[in-house]
């Protein structure tokens, strides 16, 4: 069991949407709430993945990059190499 209070222009829109709806209040809130975790955790998802990357992959591309200068890219280098390959990507 959870007791919430809102604001009352939150409480205002809640009661809104469930006149509009004709779902209950808690109802309502409980699919706000499921929706907002999922988000969290995909985000979540995505840090750790991005930090495993960075721990991986991400450190062996500094170190090739670090022996070998001439290996890097300008920016217009890379959105270009980028516009190609969404290009190859996209449905013709």
């Amino acid at each position: 069991m959870l007791a919430i209070s809102l604001p009352q222009d939150l409480e205002d829109r809640l009661d809104a949407l469930a006149r509009t709806t004709g779902q209950s209040k808690a109802a309502l809130v409980e699919e706000a709430i499921a929706a907002q975790i999922e988000d969290l955790e995909h985000a979540a998802r995505d840090r750790m993945s991005l930090e495993d990357w960075l721990k991986t992959a991400g450190v062996e591309a500094y170190d090739r990059l670090k022996a070998d200068p001439d290996r890097a890219l300008s920016l217009q280098e890379v959105q270009a190499r980028l516009s190609e390959r969404r290009a190859e990507r996209s449905p013709r």
